[in-house]
């Protein structure tokens, strides 16, 4: 593949001048004049990769967030606008949306822009000193998180059986969901984290229980995407919650219910027919550590984020 792409592109006049794997033995096979000029990466190179806007480790094999990117973020914190607090919370790139229960990742940012916005603060005014405080506070956080480092592979070579869990939860200031995937081969089960969603809730005040089936809504569409992305076999799916009145909407027919709830609920019908919903108690939720918030020190170690209850 590596010699295809580069007699295609040549035909172009473009030459390709860099690569970067996790095995060896597919960098031993580039020629070495071709090393002088396509600058081939070692595996032994620390400081990584740049690859989607995240820091990826090839040797290890796995990614974690750019320091340069953390360090642009902490700077001229002391003096802020909402244009400005608008650009850092765009410049925070994690697609996978793995930092989410990290408190100054982008759920807890983008709960304090919608602060802004409800105070009415133009584009280019200075914060507040109380608003200013809370967004200094966020700032404190943000260089740890280049201390997390996050595996890519998270299926076992030969795996025989392959299952999806996912959990999900809301709070009166936003609601998320997670995704683990879950393999197996003859010697042991392996789980990782997939990816996670969240989203700030409306200014409109809900009910709580009515939040929780807002998540379980968000939920179902992150649960779709993911199937459709991993392109492979998936033996069983398991969706949980840990709100009793939602499990009970989704065991009626939609119309059963009213509008608000009947429509949220013909939509995780549809899009989780294929899964099995069951119940979680709270404390072994991993979507409620993003209600919670948890520091990058302490994320690093949590077992429950990472592989799940």
């Amino acid at each position: 593949m590596q010699q295809e792409i580069s007699t295609l592109l040549q035909t172009a006049g473009l030459t390709l001048r860099k690569w970067a794997c996790n095995h060896s033995t597919f960098l031993n096979t580039i020629p070495k004049e071709l090393q002088e000029t396509q600058q081939t990466l070692s595996l032994d190179n620390e400081d990584g990769v740049t690859t989607l806007g995240l820091l990826w480790n090839p040797k290890l094999d796995q990614l974690q967030v750019k320091d340069n990117i953390i360090q642009l973020q902490t700077t001229d914190s002391t003096v802020s606008t909402k244009r400005k607090v608008l650009a850092t919370t765009a410049s925070i790139f994690d697609p996978p949306r793995l930092l989410s229960p990290v408190s100054p990742a982008v759920i807890a940012y983008k709960i304090f822009l919608q602060k802004l916005w409800q105070d009415k603060l133009q584009w280019d005014e200075l914060l507040p000193v109380h608003l200013q405080q809370e967004w200094n506070q966020l700032h404190r956080t943000i260089p740890k998180l280049s201390q997390l480092k996050i595996n890519r592979k998270v299926v076992c070579s030969s795996a025989t059986n392959i299952q999806i869990h996912g959990f999900c939860d809301s709070s009166e200031q936003a609601y998320r969901a997670c995704l683990y995937i879950r393999s197996k081969d003859n010697n042991k089960t392996f789980c990782e984290l997939l990816c996670s969603t969240s989203k700030v809730a409306p200014l409109k005040q809900l009910t709580i229980p009515r939040l929780e089936l807002c998540a379980a809504t968000l939920f179902s569409k992150l649960y779709v995407k993911a199937i459709c992305a991993l392109k492979m076999k998936i033996d069983e799916s398991y969706l949980l919650t840990d709100s009793s009145i939602v499990l009970t909407w989704m065991q009626g027919p939609p119309n059963r219910w009213k509008t608000f709830v009947g429509n949220k609920v013909a939509i995780i019908q549809e899009e989780t027919a294929s899964a099995t919903w069951r119940h979680v108690p709270s404390q072994s939720n991993p979507a409620d550590l993003v209600s919670r918030g948890a520091e990058p020190t302490t994320l690093s170690a949590s077992t429950l984020w990472w592989k799940g209850p």
